[in-house]
């Protein structure tokens, strides 16, 4: 591990509409290292997609402060540092796998050299590379998003921002490609916040759980994911991960009254 990569600091999140003021998120402290795979899991309505979104400067918080590779989330965005996968791969239809990857190089400018070279290649890093002539509706959903995350990859982020990416899929599909992101990650450095419903991802992908109260989302407990890497389809067959699975569950079932967000944002819960 390195320096933090991610800081955040007393983060707080309050929605105002016609009905009145949600608070989303309450003085959320956290760090995440360079080169960490860092999950965020917790009931519907806690603002895990919130916090992911302030970290990536498509929410702005109502309190704190956020600072990605040392500046603020807003320069870290125009920097291009991270990439966003979210829950649907949101590709355009009328462009062929191969262009949906190439748009933010284009977007960015980039020698058209590049379109070409950078975009193969992160589709055979996905395994995607006999699809590049094809279009998304003739893709199933596990295909899609692994070319949303091409796409992603794109530009060279240090940094992945996903949103519940495989929530829709089903669980053999899911686990497939639970394992070809880690590879991608290995292979790339990339440092990853990753937000999902399902405690058996959290616990395969992770070197870190952040376990989220009910609304106003804090954070509840840290769990520390030892199992060795590289994770592989018997990780999930290793009494080890059953032992952090029922760490985690137990940590959803607590009263968060007892815990708050009085964790150290570096700490370890397990």
């Amino acid at each position: 591990m390195g320096s933090p990569i991610i800081e955040l600091d007393g983060v707080a999140k309050t929605f105002e509409s016609r009905a009145g003021a949600t608070e989303a998120l309450r003085s959320v402290s956290l760090a995440v290292d360079a080169g960490e795979f860092v999950s965020v899991i917790g009931p519907s309505g806690c603002g895990k997609s919130s916090l992911l979104r302030i970290v990536g400067d498509l929410v702005e918080p109502s309190a704190g402060a956020v600072r990605v590779k040392g500046k603020s989330a807003r320069q870290a965005r125009l920097d291009r540092d991270y990439g966003i996968v979210f829950q649907t791969p949101v590709l355009y239809d009328w462009r062929i796998v191969l262009e949906n990857v190439q748009l933010p190089l284009e977007l960015a400018g980039r020698p058209r050299v590049e379109w070409q070279q950078r975009p193969r290649a992160l589709l055979r890093l996905v395994g995607l590379d006999e699809f590049a002539g094809h279009y998304p509706w003739q893709l199933s959903g596990g295909m899609q998003q692994r070319v949303s995350i091409a796409r992603a990859l794109a530009l060279n982020p240090s940094i992945l921002l996903m949103d519940e990416p495989f929530g829709a899929l089903d669980e053999m599909t899911r686990e497939r490609l639970n394992q070809e992101l880690l590879q991608v990650c290995t292979e790339t450095a990339a440092t990853v916040l990753f937000v999902t419903h399902s405690i058996a991802e959290a616990v395969f992908l992770s070197t870190r759980i952040i376990v989220m109260s009910p609304r106003p989302g804090a954070v509840d407990r840290v769990v520390t994911v030892d199992l060795p890497r590289p994770r592989v389809d018997e990780t999930r067959a290793q009494p080890r991960f059953f032992e952090l699975v029922t760490t985690v569950r137990q940590s959803l079932r607590e009263d968060p009254g007892l815990v708050g967000g009085h964790v150290r944002p570096g700490g370890s819960g397990s």
